[in-house]
């Protein structure tokens, strides 16, 4: 037995013992009135016996009744059972079963015509237990350890009892012997990522083993599953891939949408309605400080216009060649684009 299932064992006995501080009370005071009603009868029958002279029958009667007083009580008392709420005990009758009673008080008296006898007393509140698969071979031959926790309590008193010599380490084996199998029929990748399917064919599996016992399981939780180290930075590669070709992919969708919707937007949108929004992104773009701006020209109908609006979005006037003395000579090109700088 390991420390944990040491402490566990005396705490349960401890706790035992505090609630059956009840039955003790009441066996204790059945105990006393039986006593003194039985030592007085005694009593009185000695001193009757010896008053009318009958001196051997006097003491024969004190040493009768006395060891009544203190034999018979006990024997009463021992009957007396006070059952928790949670608990539940199997009754038999020359060996053959005829109830589960609790909770409460109720007397089970061994002695003749009656013969009763406790087989077993039993926990029926939700108990658990963990399960460990180590070293365990999925089906694609990768070696993992998976640790589990069931959740369990007794559903038929009588046939946890009489049916199977240790339910708990019945269901103990069972699961464990489930959790492998459910491992050995899984892919690595189904392990690890449909970790609430697992839990939901182990539940169904031990469940259904641990039935023949009279215990119910009513979950089963994965706590962890171990891989191999190496696999593992394997794994994180793998979806480090997986996860930039979906940021690539998602990108060009939106790529591809923005693109579609700008068509759409040229399409309703005329010559006038286009260079306002082109000289409304120039005048957002001029905001900022030390940003620079080259304009390409608009649409050609008026230069001198088109010079000073794309002046004015970028935060700066440009020196008209009037200003210079030369006239502004619109057959010839207007070379490379002007640059503004605000």
């Amino acid at each position: 037995m390991t420390l944990q299932q040491t402490f566990q064992a005396n705490a349960a006995s401890s706790r035992q013992r505090n609630l059956n501080s009840v039955q003790r009370t009441l066996r204790t005071m059945i105990w006393l009135v039986l006593f003194v009603a039985l030592a007085a009868l005694a009593l009185l029958l000695f001193l009757g016996l010896m008053a009318a002279g009958a001196e051997t029958g006097g003491w024969l009667a004190l040493f009768i009744g006395g060891f009544l007083s203190l034999a018979l009580p006990g024997l009463i008392t021992r009957c007396l059972y006070v059952i928790p709420e949670f608990e539940r005990v199997v009754v038999l009758k020359l060996g053959k079963f005829v109830a589960v009673r609790g909770p409460g008080m109720f007397w089970v008296v061994p002695y003749p015509p009656f013969y009763q006898s406790v087989a077993a007393d039993l926990d029926i509140r939700v108990q658990t237990r963990a399960i460990t698969a180590a070293q365990t071979l999925t089906k694609d031959n990768v070696p993992v350890s998976c640790e589990a926790v069931i959740f369990w309590r007794v559903e038929d008193p009588r046939t946890a009892a009489l049916e199977v010599a240790n339910y708990s380490e019945a269901v103990f084996q069972a699961a464990n012997s489930a959790l492998k199998d459910t491992i050995g029929s899984l892919e690595l990748s189904e392990l690890l990522g449909e970790r609430e399917m697992l839990s939901s064919q182990l539940k169904v599996i031990i469940d259904s083993a641990a039935s023949r016992f009279g215990v119910d399981v009513s979950s089963v939780e994965i706590t962890d599953i171990h891989v191999p180290e190496d696999l593992i930075q394997e794994l994180s590669v793998l979806a480090q891939s997986r996860r930039s070709a979906q940021a690539k992919l998602a990108e060009a969708d939106v790529e591809r949408q923005i693109a579609e919707k700008l068509q759409q937007a040229a399409e309703a949108m005329g010559s006038s309605a286009m260079e306002l929004y082109r000289l409304n992104v120039l005048e957002r773009i001029g905001r900022e400080e030390g940003s620079q701006i080259v304009i390409y020209g608009l649409n050609g109908g008026n230069a001198a216009f088109e010079e000073n609006l794309a002046a004015n979005a970028a935060g700066a006037l440009v020196q008209r060649p009037a200003a210079e003395g030369r006239p502004a000579d619109r057959s010839q090109p207007s070379g490379p684009p002007p640059v503004f700088e605000p």
